[in-house]
């Protein structure tokens, strides 16, 4: 991965978006191609990393391993074959973790002009080399120290801070985010740039850069509490290699973390007819089978709705069964349906409040907040 540069903030149709440059290079010992096929025009276009005996531009292919990679095409005027999530973009600071909107990218030749379909002989050359209908296509560079440049001013290429919170972020750009590839180096697949802008001037300040996969735990008050949560195998993350610390954790994701931190077994029903398109149903009815949740209105569980520091503390209550207190911890929750289990939480030590003398009941819980939680709860 070659530096991420070129930052500059563009409003496009009411849209702010932050644009930058990235380069990903083949430093390989020799070529990289990926030959696709599909059965038909309506299967997808799986892709298979090729081998070949030399680095010669005649060399025999040797070997063709499938990968999990599937290859799109593009209907944003680049008019080829993109290889899904070859390369991902994402941006993470105290307004929350975002991903880049570019998904998928066509390895194009850098060093040896436009890029251009395979020939009869040889390693093929990426390029508009299949129509939309074809049930084969072929993408790669064809030699080391070529490269795929995507320039900041392409389609897809920026971060959508329309309604992100001012002040400074990080961007980091990772090539085969999810080892889809053989690879000679693992090692060199990052590439950052921290980044600061304000709330309404187009400028971008560059305040450091390198060449590491950093990540959004790093350097957090939680990242003792995410990293148990992993071992623990509550979370695998949002992302490659982030737990998405600052966003607020939803309905769905809050069940899911109860569900697996605590083992519970299979629903014997559906309880909800909101949640049928979530990834998180079975974590959802579990929960409600045991008794921790009764949704947000009837029949209804409201998956994507942000979880509240009050529902949290209801949540947690029932799922540990914890003893009710005389004691009133905080000032600010009297009006709050959830006291008694608001004070059941903070008697059993699992939380302080926002302050030493106030909740914030209804604040969103953040996902490392919330890891913070699970793991006085469960430790």
């Amino acid at each position: 991965m070659a530096p991420v540069e070129d930052f500059h903030i563009e409003w496009v149709n009411g849209r702010r978006l932050l644009r930058f440059t990235v380069m990903m290079v083949n430093v390989g010992q020799g070529h990289f191609e990926l030959r696709g096929s599909r059965s038909s025009t309506s299967a997808p276009m799986r892709m298979s990393q090729v081998f070949f005996s030399s680095t010669a531009r005649d060399a025999a292919v040797t070997r063709q391993v499938p990968t999990d990679a599937v290859a799109s095409f593009a209907g944003d005027g680049h008019s080829h074959w993109h290889v899904n999530e070859m390369m991902r973009y994402d941006m993470w600071g105290l307004g929350g973790t975002f991903r880049g909107a570019k998904v998928g990218f066509c390895s194009s030749i850098r060093t040896h002009g436009p890029p251009r379909c395979r020939g009869t002989t040889g390693p093929s050359i990426a390029g508009p080399c299949a129509a939309p209908t074809a049930t084969s296509s072929a993408t790669g560079w064809e030699s080391a120290s070529d490269g795929a440049t995507n320039l900041d001013y392409l389609a897809w290429q920026w971060v959508d801070i329309t309604n992100v919170t001012a002040g400074t972020y990080h961007v980091r750009a990772t090539v085969d985010p999810y080892g889809f590839f053989t690879e000679l180096d693992e090692a060199n697949q990052c590439a950052w740039a921290r980044v600061r802008f304000s709330g309404s001037s187009s400028a971008v300040t560059v305040e450091a850069t390198g060449r590491s996969c950093v990540n959004d735990i790093a350097g957090s008050i939680f990242a003792n509490d995410i990293a148990w949560a992993y071992e623990a195998g509550i979370t695998v993350g949002c992302a490659p290699n982030l737990f998405c610390t600052s966003n607020a954790v939803t309905r769905e994701q809050m069940a899911s973390f109860l569900a697996r931190g605590l083992k519970l077994p299979a629903a014997s029903r559906d309880y909800f007819a909101d949640d049928e398109s979530s990834p998180h149903e079975n974590d959802i009815n579990r929960v409600a089978e045991a008794g921790i949740t009764g949704g947000c209105d009837t029949g209804r569980f409201c998956p994507r709705s942000p979880v509240t520091r009050e529902e949290m503390a209801s949540f947690l209550s029932r799922a540990l069964d914890l003893s009710p207190t005389a004691t009133d911890f905080f000032t600010d929750d009297n009006a709050s349906q959830h006291e008694s289990n608001i004070n059941r939480l903070a008697a059993a030590g699992i939380t302080g409040g926002c302050t030493t003398t106030t909740f914030c009941p209804r604040a969103n819980v953040t996902r490392g907040q919330m890891a913070a939680f699970l793991h006085r709860a469960l430790d």
